[in-house]
């Protein structure tokens, strides 16, 4: 990086001299070509290449050789995940040594071992190396990409018509559509959770990004996306959706330590039954055993502002419950200038880090926090939305909201449109929510490399027996004759080509002795004969 600056000194320097007359066009050259040089010379991310993972026969070991090169030549820190599903990376079992950890140097012919003690089929399992070289971007530059101008524009697509599952089920779907088109196109790991309510199909829809180091660890970033039957939604709720698409444009180009997940929630609204019907379901369905959530930032009307005396009314027993709130508000003619950051017992932690992260990189926002006692059940009007559902399952989780129809007097009404809202207010929003999950998720300067399945090596005889092996091919049993190679029996393996475990049994010693091959699919396999470190081999053919 000194070398960039040292650059610019140096342009500076030289345009300052030179003649008055030097034309436009020469000074524009100069420019583009520090422009272009500062670029290049940009901290680059490092690289992994020349996979190789091998699980050798009957070791208990994993050797993961690999190649990472960093333009920078710094230090590096290696990490490796492992998936039992090819998409989770959330196992932790046995040990690993050799390259791996900090510090790294950036070479070829690295190595790391694997001891998988108790994996019983290793082959099942996929591994993902990590490389981070520890220049952590700025959190500020990240922060200061939100941009007002972008959330208009989808604004202005989403609350152009109603979104309800009956009055406009169309503009609903086209919606829907939209959020998981961001979510794919963003690279994020997507999908629809489908349910019933009232005779209606509702959807969530959950996009992943993958943390690189804690992968359960997790935070989710959340707003519901229908209305009410008779409402475009510009603040209810589609400020909180283009907020959670805004926040999403911003981290996605970054690699993070935790997991950050985006979800869209139908139902929140419900005409006739009990709303926030969708984080329900997601919260009783959709979490992982194995999944820490430790904190949830759902947006709930985050674009309604106005600095109008008396403009924002005051909850029933507000002053009560939280008198030094109460207080703040009142000593400024009770405007409706700031945004409420509610949290329970659980989010306190959670509350705390948005208000203090806001605070340094979005100076300009005003927060008006609160801590409810337990789930917040105490008062039901910090309960209208869809966080209230982790409340009660002690995740940690705030509602971040302009506070609804206590300052947005066209709240469920024809009137919700684009043009009452501030766009300055809710892009501080959103960068506060930017801040606060991209230094708690663990900002990286990082890339991976997925390396696939593990490959077992085959194994090969160690000693002469002349076992028969018939009928080869095979379809339902396969008899085999070790004669005296085996006097006090063996273990038998069969494995397909690539290593799997198919099937392992002890046999008896005996002259004769017949192997079930029923459904076993077709293919070409090896049958592995081993006792006192004496191994026979032979391929076979499964028809």
């Amino acid at each position: 990086m000194s070398r960039v600056y040292d650059f610019d000194l140096f342009l500076y320097i030289y345009l300052s001299v030179l003649p008055i007359y030097l034309s436009m066009k020469l000074k524009l050259t100069f420019f583009l070509l520090g422009f272009s040089i500062a670029a290049i010379a940009q901290n680059q991310v490092p690289v992994i290449s020349n996979v190789s993972v091998v699980a050798p026969w009957n070791t208990g070991q994993v050797l993961i050789d690999y190649d990472v090169a960093d333009n920078e030549n710094d230090n590096l820190d290696i990490k490796i995940a492992f998936s039992a599903d090819g998409e989770n990376y959330v196992v932790s079992t046995g040990t690993v040594t050799g390259d791996v950890g900090f510090p790294i140097v950036p070479g070829t012919g690295k190595q790391i071992i694997w001891s998988y003690d108790t994996i019983s089929n290793v082959t099942d399992y996929s591994i993902r190396l990590i490389a981070d070289d520890r220049e952590v971007p700025s959190i500020q530059d990240i922060v200061d990409q939100v941009d007002s101008v972008l959330l208009r524009n989808d604004l202005e697509y989403i609350a152009s018509e109603v979104r309800h599952y009956s009055a406009n089920p169309t503009h609903l779907e086209d919606v829907k559509d939209t959020i998981e088109a961001r979510f794919e196109n963003a690279g994020l790991a997507v999908y629809r959770q489908d349910f019933d309510r009232a005779g209606y199909v509702g959807q969530n829809i959950i996009g992943k990004k993958a943390g690189l180091g804690s992968e359960a660890s997790t935070f989710i970033i959340d707003a519901h996306f229908d209305t009410v039957n008779d409402a475009p939604g510009a603040d209810d709720n589609g400020s909180g959706v283009v907020g959670f698409l805004e926040a999403l444009r911003v981290l996605a180009p970054y690699n993070f330590e935790k997991t950050i997940k985006f979800i869209g929630f139908d139902f929140e609204e419900s005409v006739g039954v009990a709303g926030t019907y969708g984080s329900l379901v997601y919260t009783q369905s959709q979490i992982p055993d194995w999944e820490i959530i430790e904190g949830v930032a759902n947006y709930e009307m985050i674009g309604y502002y106005t600095n109008a005396v008396n403009s924002q009314q005051i909850p029933f027993g507000f002053n009560f419950l939280f008198p030094d709130q109460y207080a703040e508000v009142i000593a400024d003619s009770s405007r409706g200038n700031f945004v409420i950051n509610a949290g329970d017992t659980e989010s306190s932690a959670f509350n705390a880090a948005y208000d203090s992260l806001s605070a340094i990189y979005v100076p300009d926002l005003k927060i008006i926090s609160v801590v409810l006692p337990n789930d917040g059940l105490i008062s039901a009007d910090f309960r209208r939305s869809d966080h209230a559902n982790f409340w009660d399952i002690d995740v940690p989780a705030l509602m971040l909201t302009d506070g609804a129809n206590f300052r947005n007097l066209d709240y469920h009404t024809p009137n919700d449109t684009v043009g009452a809202l501030n766009f300055t207010f809710m892009s501080n929003i959103v960068k506060g929510t930017v801040a606060t999950i991209a230094t708690l998720a663990g900002l990286q300067h990082s890339s991976y490399y997925d390396a696939g399945n593990i490959i077992a090596s085959v194994p090969e005889s160690n000693f002469v027996c002349n076992v028969q092996v018939f009928p080869n091919p095979v379809k339902n049993k396969l008899t085999l004759k070790t004669g005296d190679c085996f006097q006090q029996g063996f273990n038998l393996t069969v494995v397909d080509v690539q290593g799997r475990l198919i099937k392992t049994e002890r046999v008896a010693a005996n002259a004769q002795t017949e192997i079930s091959f029923e459904k076993i699919p077709s293919g070409n396999y090896f049958v592995v004969m081993e006792d006192g470190g004496k191994r026979s081999v032979r391929k076979i053919v499964v028809e």
